[in-house]
């Protein structure tokens, strides 16, 4: 019996590759590169199993794999996507998928996972991979932890304020996000952004991060290029681009003013605001070199003045209101 297997993901090289592994095994392979495409292959003919790319353009795969359950309730699927998504992939374990493959796929697991999801769909082996995601994801966190910290002691050996800084904004950044309920994802994109925020200073002279005076202008324009720096940095590690967007825009301001990229409003991630307050609220309260840490009192005044200007009224009403300084 030839199985029809359909592939989709945005990328033609992918799917050309998933279908040559797939077509050389003995399956028929038809590709789709978004979800109005699959689905109207899913009306015309019969289909044996998909590959379904999580990250799809217009319908993302999740959405996808919601609407083929209700329709089309008897066809397994497999979803397919980046290593650092597992949580996504155990969301969709969760929706009806029947299994989880990685990028890059390799071919001897792609025929495997194929041949097994096509010959054995049962509730106990969709566990038992859930439960195996469960535990990548946990080793997933565990790694990049391990990373953040190693960078932040890296840091740490030039200027000790700078990892003193970036615990103390951790925690008031994972305090408001949590006030905002948000998902643990986003808490911990909070908290691993923030030990990360500065990580560019590493760029930056020792005699300019520790001056005991005011910088200069031109010290000050050098200071500014470390989110720059930082994205360098970080960028050479997939496991910690979620954290790209605090690294690169925690100095950009609501009205456009801010550094490096003069973002504004809705250009503005919520988690790089969160940051930005928190980061700003710190600084101000704690004891720098060129001058004592600042009244709580004083700070809060400050929020309240570049509310709507530097930043989100909303995160700043949230902060006085829940008495979140006081951690």
């Amino acid at each position: 019996m030839s199985y029809h297997i359909v592939t989709t993901d945005d990328e033609a090289a992918i799917r050309k590759v998933l279908g040559i592994m797939l077509t050389r095994a003995g399956y028929e392979v038809s590709t789709c590169s978004q979800g109005a495409e699959l689905l109207a292959l899913l009306a015309q003919r019969p289909v044996d199993l998909i590959l379904l790319d999580i990250k799809m353009p217009k319908i993302n795969g999740l959405d996808l794999l919601v609407q083929i359950k209700r329709e089309w309730p008897h066809i397994p699927v497999i979803m397919v996507t980046a290593f650092g998504d597992l949580e996504t992939g155990i969301k969709a374990m969760r929706l009806g998928a029947s299994d989880y493959l990685t990028k890059p796929v390799g071919q001897q697991l792609l025929l495997k996972t194929v041949d097994e999801v096509l010959h054995n769909t049962s509730g106990p082996q969709m566990h038992q991979t859930e439960q195996q995601l469960s535990e990548a994801l946990s080793t997933l966190r565990d790694v990049r932890m391990g990373t953040l910290e190693a960078f932040s002691e890296t840091l740490a050996q030039k200027d000790t304020y700078t990892k003193i800084h970036s615990l103390r904004v951790r925690d008031l950044a994972v305090a408001i996000g949590k006030a905002m309920k948000m998902s643990q994802d986003s808490l911990d994109t909070l908290a691993g952004g923030a030990l990360l925020h500065d990580i560019g200073k590493i760029g930056i002279p020792e005699e300019i991060l520790n001056k005991p005076t005011s910088l200069t202008a031109e010290e000050y324009e050098m200071v500014k290029t470390h989110p720059e720096i930082g994205v360098r940095i970080a960028s050479h590690l997939s496991q910690l681009d979620p954290f790209l967007p605090i690294i690169t825009s925690h100095h950009e301001r609501l009205d456009g003013t801010g550094y490096p990229h003069g973002l504004s409003a809705a250009q503005i991630p919520m988690e790089v605001r969160i940051i930005s307050l928190a980061d700003a609220f710190e600084a101000m309260t704690a004891q720098r070199p060129y001058r004592d840490a600042l009244p709580i009192e004083f700070a809060l005044e400050e929020l309240k003045a570049n509310s709507g200007t530097q930043f989100d009224p909303r995160l700043v009403d949230l902060f006085i209101e829940e008495e979140l300084f006081h951690l």
